[in-house]
């Protein structure tokens, strides 16, 4: 009988028509060549840490490590994201003295089965068994992980704490008086692991002050199933992509294996899943079959898109959200001052316990709607709505700045200096405006008061401005963008409370209730007009001139 060799997608193994002939000529060899091979492959699975084998996305996470603050390695199904970021951390207990590290996952049960797991697999042999000395202390099962989710790695005094995001949420002094990182690195300098964060950013903030005496790294590992989350959106908004790779699944389409986010100083690593020859790619590539675009992007390539359950399919901000540069298309956000070729429009969603909601646009003649401003604004005021586990909440942009009825009209008549723009009409939330205060007068009658008139939104139901508002972004996405093939609503890239909303809100209830308000302000722009959308008007007559493209 044949000596048979153990299939192995890296070293390959000599195919039965060698076998027989090497055992004709020199079964000696053969002997050998099979140990050799055996041996390797023995080798690779009991001490991967020293003979295991590096996938091509791993090595770009290290090289992440060794240049930025902080890595995002985003990873296609199977793709050995968490195996890898496991790697980088042993790798880093291993080569450097007196560390600390605190990683954490989403509750117990994930920390034990995966992200423990995972490091306990890349640990050297000599250690995967029950230590304690004066130097360290390691004791895992398969079934309770690291006995008080922590070890102490005796040759090098490291102490590795595994922690949940709970934990965190419920007492955010537990990382208060630490400090992450090794004092005097040798190699990876890894201060924190977060897998498959879905946080807000209170607890990544507060491990990058941890972080900073020992300028230590932190490594982020997450699939984006959920899209382009709030948390994630910080890390890509501004990213600079590095380098890209043909996707075969997508015909050749160019996909990013590398970016940098300059906001984070932050090195974005994507991990595809043929880039694993170990995850079987072969069955993810037969599943994907005939599947959207953004289920391939997500699911081979660990490339963010919108969420499958959003509201806006076509919304894309790729296409959408304009900079004052041209963007890869040739287009940005035009000057919506110049009254000869925009008719501007406020609209207004007041709230009792909150500020206001405002968004600022414009209207050409060819029906195009260009949105210029928000209020309060996400950068100068932060987030109107917070990603939270279970649900959002509100964030710091909606707490009450203590304007009135007087003091909004001023507020709007400051923006509008600002922008150079003259508001042709105003729309209030008709439910809210029309709501009488102690002096009988409701807020079409205070506004009108101290000069500005605004007329009611429409009333028709949410779900007919949901799918009028889809036709403002819809495009031909397997067609290139160009003059011909292009949606007619922008946004501008400083809106970024609206921006989120569009991209995230569901329609959930009170889930996701805060991310609601700047949605109802450009579903109230796209259903005024009769439910038609906003207007161009000549300035002499003030009639409208649009062929009412500005709504399907």
């Amino acid at each position: 009988m044949p000596i048979q060799f153990t299939e192995h997608p890296i070293i390959r193994p000599p195919t039965d028509e060698e076998i027989v002939l090497l055992g004709e000529q020199d079964p000696q060899l053969l002997a050998a060549l099979h140990e050799a091979h055996e041996g390797r492959i023995q080798a690779a699975e009991e001490d991967p840490i020293r003979y295991g084998f590096d996938l091509a996305g791993w090595d770009r996470i290290r090289t992440g490590l060794r240049t930025n603050n902080e890595v995002l390695a985003l990873g296609g199904n199977r793709s050995g994201k968490t195996t890898g970021c496991a790697k980088m951390l042993m790798e880093a207990v291993t080569e450097s003295m007196d560390g600390h590290i605190v990683c954490f996952s989403q509750n117990a049960d994930t920390s034990i089965k995966v992200q423990q797991s995972a490091v306990w697999e890349m640990m050297p042999k000599e250690f995967k068994r029950k230590t304690k000395s004066v130097d360290g202390y390691i004791n895992y099962s398969m079934q309770n992980g690291f006995t008080a989710s922590s070890f102490i790695f005796p040759d090098t005094r490291t102490r590795v704490d595994f922690k949940t995001y709970t934990q965190y949420s419920n007492n955010q002094t537990i990382l208060e008086g630490f400090e992450f990182g090794f004092k005097k690195p040798v190699g990876l300098n890894i201060g924190a692991w977060l897998d498959e964060y879905l946080g807000d950013a209170a607890l990544v903030n507060t491990l990058r002050f941890r972080l900073a005496t020992r300028d230590s790294k932190m490594l982020i590992g997450f699939t984006p199933i959920d899209g382009y989350t709030p948390f994630i959106s910080e890390y890509l908004k501004n990213a600079e992509t590095l380098k890209t790779r043909p996707a075969v699944l997508l015909k050749n389409k160019a996909v990013p294996i590398e970016q940098y986010s300059p906001s984070r100083d932050a090195r974005v690593v994507y991990l595809h899943s043929d880039e694993n020859p170990f995850g079987g790619y072969e069955r993810i590539a037969k599943d994907l079959v005939n599947q959207p675009e953004s289920v391939i992007m997500v699911r081979a390539y660990g490339v963010p898109v919108k969420s499958a359950n959003a509201l806006l399919p076509y919304f894309n901000t790729e296409v959408n959200v304009l900079d004052d540069e041209p963007n890869k298309y040739g287009f940005e956000f035009p000057d919506i001052s110049d009254k000869s070729e925009f008719t501007c429009y406020q609209v207004v969603d007041p709230a009792g316990a909150r500020n206001y909601t405002c968004i600022w646009a414009g209207v050409n003649e060819d029906g195009q709607i260009f949105i210029r401003k928000e209020w309060p604004d996400r950068d100068t005021f932060g987030e109107w709505a917070i990603f939270g586990d279970p649900k959002w909440r509100y964030g710091p942009a909606s707490k009450k700045v203590g304007l009135n009825v007087e003091g909004y009209c001023e507020l709007f008549k400051e923006i509008e200096e600002d922008l150079g723009i003259e508001v042709t009409e105003r729309i209030g939330d008709s439910r809210f405006f029309a709501k009488e205060n102690e002096n009988n007068d409701d807020l079409f009658t205070s506004f009108y008061d101290f000069g500005l008139s605004f007329i009611p939104s429409s009333g028709v139901m949410e779900d007919r401005g949901i799918t009028a508002l889809d036709d403002w972004f819809h495009y031909n996405p397997n067609v290139g963008v160009d003059l011909s093939n292009r949606p007619l609503c922008y946004i501008h890239k400083d809106c970024g409370n609206l921006i989120d909303s569009l991209i995230n809100y569901n329609a959930n209830g009170k889930s996701d209730e805060p991310l609601k308000d700047f949605f109802d302000v450009i579903r109230y722009l796209r259903m005024s007009n009769g439910g038609e959308g906003p207007d161009f008007m000549t300035n002499a007559s003030m009639q409208t001139t649009t062929n009412k493209k500005g709504g399907y």
